[in-house]
């Protein structure tokens, strides 16, 4: 289970990100084809690499994706995403409400304001609820503490954590055209 520890560590490389998203099928390629991502725009580059606005890199079974820009394509090619597995997105900024969104392979999506949850969930709240219940962090994680049950929902998903040693390898940095 994610400690209090590891949740800071998390939180503090991940301040910057607008979204994250956690592919549990996808490889960078599908990734980069699903939002029609030239090659050319992309470059090998580190966590904290640079000026980027999406990085993208493998962990376990699938994909990890960090939205640093309000402009990435990641929303509207997670269904395309999702046909290969389950893709989990939480995506929040100082103003906005945290939402978190869950397509699956069937093309059902699950999406709801982590914060408060009757807030124009989608399909409807019931389904919300009965979909945090089946989660790996269980309906009292969501309730206390919901950024620790997307993280443990999200790596139970890939089947693998980040970690110092994710945070040093090599990924794909994604910069938009002005």
């Amino acid at each position: 289970m994610i400690d209090k520890s590891y949740y800071r560590w998390f939180n503090g490389y991940t301040n910057n990100v607008l979204a994250l998203t956690w592919c549990s099928a996808a490889t960078t390629d599908d990734v980069l084809a699903a939002c029609h991502i030239p090659p050319e725009i992309t470059e090998p580059m580190k966590f904290l690499g640079g000026d980027v606005d999406m990085l993208i890199g493998r962990l376990g079974t699938g994909t990890v994706i960090l939205d640093y820009s309000v402009d990435c394509p990641t929303p509207g090619a997670l269904p395309a995403l999702a046909r290969q597995g389950p893709c989990l997105r939480a995506a929040w900024c100082d103003e906005v409400p945290a939402i978190v969104s869950y397509h699956h392979r069937d093309g059902r999506m699950i999406e709801f304001d982590a914060a408060s949850r009757d807030w124009y969930p989608n399909p409807d709240l019931a389904s919300v609820e009965r979909w945090i219940a089946t989660t790996p962090g269980g309906k009292e994680s969501w309730d206390d503490r919901w950024g620790r049950a997307v993280l443990v929902t999200a790596e139970a998903l890939v089947e693998a954590s980040v970690d110092e040693e994710w945070m040093r390898s090599m990924h794909v940095g994604v910069t938009f055209p002005a």
